[in-house]
């Protein structure tokens, strides 16, 4: 990999802008990041508790 951190922000920016990048995560991406960032805290956690904790907040948001 030979792009630099700039070099990459620059192209995510540009995506950004054409509107080819999603506004919201979608929900694996909410259930990827609940998990690994649970696990990280408490190695009890499970994917699927990720995946209920994420379902719930989505549920409450509509």
């Amino acid at each position: 990999m030979s792009n630099s951190y700039e070099e990459l922000l620059a192209e995510v920016r540009l995506l950004h802008d054409a509107g080819k990048l999603p506004v919201r995560p979608t929900r694996e991406q909410r259930v990827d990041w609940a998990y690994g960032n649970a696990k990280i805290e408490n190695s009890d956690v499970t994917r699927e508790m990720a995946e209920r904790a994420v379902d719930e907040k989505l549920a409450a948001e509509k």
